[in-house]
């Protein structure tokens, strides 16, 4: 690999990406947490956040948040943070923007007040009240990761821990963070600015105390389509685009597209990434393997007999 990886995670991380999952209701079905959980998180909120989360978008204003929350000097805390951006001059946001990208809000200003109301209003009425919990384990599982990233050879750890995923060496990466967060799971959010590579990915854990986890129950769903076993036997070891899956499956886009996203979440396929995009797939074993095993570990007795 060309590039350096990293792990990172402070809660304002997840802050910003329980703002995203509520914004982005067109993925309720898809996520763990469902869509009852944007109805209950909705009439805890005031008129005044309700109105603003219908109006905001995961456009680049909002890419650019995430790049601009990466930069913080001390994320210690959620309040550190907002601060350190409240504070901020323009000419500070654009001199700290510009070694990353070339396009920039159009009035920097408004683009501050507004991020930091959804991110102030947002911690006070939902984030800072009942997600401690997961705060704890997301923290837990990050240092977990950083050490065994001194033990592991990059790309393998890379495909590890995003559950599949392989970000190529594209020209001009210099650093790949992975981060991991909890209310987008099992999907992965990936943002590029060039020399710079942030991936929110879904780190597979549980709020609760679930007996089967949602991640080993969806890796079995995944499975139960002809359709999805017959992609993944046509696969094999080889690296194939969308369009070339969708034409071995003879079936039309929009459910190989369905099929392709349960088999990824699900951990059964490599998606190799060129900036933002996923350019092709291929089986992955590993996760077979890994499903056997958690298959296996729930069904043994406790006392190994």
């Amino acid at each position: 690999m060309d590039y350096v990886t990293q792990v990172e995670f402070w809660p304002v991380y997840e802050l910003v990406n329980s703002i995203h999952t509520y914004i982005c209701k067109k993925s309720g079905k898809k996520i763990e947490l469902g869509t009852e959980w944007s109805a209950e998180v909705y009439a805890t909120l005031s008129p005044e956040l309700r109105a603003a989360l219908e109006r905001a978008e995961l456009d680049n204003d909002w890419k650019l948040l995430n790049l601009l929350l990466y930069l913080c000097p001390d994320k210690s805390t959620v309040e550190g943070a907002l601060l350190w951006l409240e504070q901020l001059s323009v000419g500070e946001m654009y001199e700290t923007l510009s070694g990353y990208v070339s396009i920039f809000p159009a009035q920097m200003n408004e683009f501050r007040s507004r991020m930091l109301f959804l991110l102030t209003e947002w911690n006070r009425q939902y984030f800072s009240a009942g997600n401690a919990a997961v705060l704890s384990k997301l923290h837990e599982h990050a240092e977990e990761r950083k050490a065994r990233l001194s033990a592991c050879p990059a790309r393998e750890f890379v495909d590890e821990t995003t559950n599949g995923f392989v970000f190529l060496p594209v020209e001009g990466l210099r650093k790949l963070v992975l981060i991991p967060q909890f209310h987008f799971q099992p999907v992965n959010i990936i943002y590029n600015f060039g020399s710079l590579t942030l991936c929110h990915y879904a780190a597979r854990i549980n709020a609760g105390e679930e007996e089967i986890s949602p991640s080993m129950y969806k890796a079995l769903r995944s499975l139960s389509e002809k359709s999805r076993l017959k992609i993944l036997k046509s696969l094999g070891q080889e690296r194939r685009t969308f369009s070339e899956i969708a034409r071995s499956a003879g079936i039309s886009k929009g459910i190989v597209h369905d099929h392709v996203f349960s088999l990824r979440c699900a951990g059964l396929l490599h998606a190799y990434i060129e900036g933002e995009a996923v350019t092709s797939y291929s089986l992955r074993l590993e996760g077979v393997r890994q499903m056997n095993t958690q298959l296996l570990q729930y069904l043994s007795p406790a006392d190994g007999t």
